[in-house]
């Protein structure tokens, strides 16, 4: 049995099929993907409302699985490529070279001290000494989806980074979709429960209760630590006290479709504003294909308050970034907005974890952690790849791989 049809239930799902092993998904929502959300319906582009990069693309094992269903990405990365608006004024190349280069040494010196052994927030490696422009510690939020001051330079640091970004064009939530084509999976079937039985588990539903040999449980870790999915007690339970120190952080999105771009691009990713007067910066994620859609990015406590203020406020802070560097007349290419509300999910409750600074051990302890016949997999249990869908889908794959040893091909689940 595999609890969520997010990327980590689905390849578990293949590997097992693969394998010739019987097996049935278990999804809470009405839809495939879990985090991985293509949005068809209310812009008129299609946009992801939660992963959209095929991250470490030149080992990302989705890349294959991308060509082989025929969806569409770009081959170039633009991640680092912005066209920069800073305290009243568009920076020039010279600037915006500048600008990234702080972002880059402020990402290099949080591997620098994981490599020292420290486990302190990323926030007091920039003190006095080394200073953390507004726009790196932007970035940095956005990469951990949490403030620097919650997040561990040593945790953040697992992430084995190839710097290679290609942004999906048809779609990462559709591509999940397509790649679970074939797959058993019941939509609308929350699991409420998992307890041990002789031979096996039985897994408790909305619909009933269904016994299996064993369950691979791919839920966020917000999910499991908010109680919502009750697991048996041992070695579940210890999994779950490591856990408090591997949580879900905020990341929310604004999408604005417009007429046009207001601005002619040069394979520019994101266009950033930065106010004056100490304001945060904002990036805007340029749609694919030089597609009039720019999405807002927002995370870790800004992104709680705007969320928390509705969609309107969401929505009416973009619009206000946007107008500094375009001017008012930027409203009237506006068409059509969308935001994000992963926070109140209930299925979700939150962004990709990050790990609280001191604790980097205890996500090493909680993916080691042998827990019998209920198995966990999703993108914090990936040890190099956390925080992403690819690094989902491979620890979805390792444990059914895992499980595979165990399981008898003749086992039906009923």
């Amino acid at each position: 049995m595999i609890v969520g049809a997010g990327a980590a239930g689905i390849g578990a799902g293949l590997a097992l099929r693969a394998r010739g092993i019987p097996f049935l998904i278990l999804e809470a929502a009405d839809r495939i993907g879990g985090r991985a959300y293509t949005d068809k319906t209310t812009l008129p582009h299609r946009w992801d409302q939660g992963c959209a990069w095929l991250h470490c693309a030149d080992v990302n094992p989705l890349v294959a699985w991308a060509d082989r269903v025929g969806a569409e990405y770009e081959t170039y990365d633009r991640v680092g490529r912005s066209r920069i608006w800073s305290k009243g004024l568009w920076l020039d190349h010279r600037a915006r070279d500048r600008a990234q280069a702080q972002i880059t040494e402020a990402i290099e010196a949080v591997y620098a001290a994981a490599r020292e052994g420290r486990d302190v927030p990323i926030a007091d490696l920039f003190g006095q000494d080394r200073k953390c422009s507004a726009m790196a510690r932007y970035v940095l939020k956005l990469l951990a989806s949490e403030d620097p001051e919650g997040v561990s330079t040593l945790g953040y640091a697992d992430y084995h980074d190839t710097e290679v970004n290609w942004l999906m064009v048809s779609g990462y939530g559709d591509l999940i979709d397509r790649m679970a084509a074939g797959l058993p999976i019941r939509r609308g079937t929350e699991v409420t429960a998992i307890a041990e039985r002789p031979g096996g588990v039985s897994i408790h539903t909305v619909a009933g209760p269904i016994a299996a040999r064993a369950a691979i449980v791919t839920a966020s870790t917000s999910v499991l630590l908010s109680g919502r999915l009750t697991l048996p007690l041992g070695a579940p339970q210890d999994l779950l006290a490591l856990m408090q120190d591997v949580p879900c952080g905020a990341y929310e999105k604004v999408a604005l479709a417009l007429t046009r771009l207001p601005f002619d691009t040069d394979g520019e990713g994101f266009v950033s504003v930065e106010p004056a007067g100490g304001g945060e910066p904002l990036g805007f994620q340029i749609g694919p294909a030089r597609q009039p859609v720019l999405i807002a990015h927002l995370a870790g406590s800004t992104a709680r308050a705007l969320r928390c203020a509705g969609a309107a406020e969401m929505t009416a802070y973009a619009m206000e970034r946007l107008t500094l560097a375009f001017g008012s007349d930027v409203r009237k290419l506006v068409v059509a907005s969308a935001v994000t509300d992963w926070l109140n999910n209930p299925f979700v409750q939150g962004a990709y974890s990050h790990t609280r600074p001191g604790t980097a051990p205890n996500r090493h302890k909680m993916i080691a952690l042998d827990t019998g016949p209920v198995v966990f997999a999703g993108e914090a249990f990936s040890r190099g790849w956390q925080a992403t869908a690819h690094g989902a889908f491979q620890s979805g794959q390792d444990a059914a791989a895992r499980l595979a040893v165990t399981l008898d091909p003749r086992d039906r689940y009923s």
